[in-house]
């Protein structure tokens, strides 16, 4: 599942970032992409050890599988245009 839904986040991600980022600030935009994509995975990696003990590892797993999969629900996400805008 969330290797479904990680793929389907990409797809979207670069799809939104090539269609709609104006050239000029492609860099600007991936550098915080890039940063804001890696700040969240120390707090994932430290508190993942917490939250198992606290509610079990079935839990956790099928939880955070469950946030992710609502992720792909989202109506915005699933109905992007791709139009090329003149710079």
């Amino acid at each position: 599942m969330a290797g479904a839904v990680s793929e389907f986040f990409t797809v979207v991600w670069e799809t939104v970032h090539n269609t709609h980022v104006p050239e000029r600030l492609l860099s600007r935009v991936g550098a915080h992409d890039e940063f804001w994509s890696f700040v969240p995975m120390p707090i994932g990696q430290l508190s993942t050890p917490v939250l198992a003990a606290a509610f079990g590892t079935a839990t956790l797993a099928v939880t955070s599988g469950g946030v992710a999969a609502v992720a792909m629900l989202v109506p915005s996400l699933r109905r992007i245009e791709i139009t090329r805008d003149s710079d």
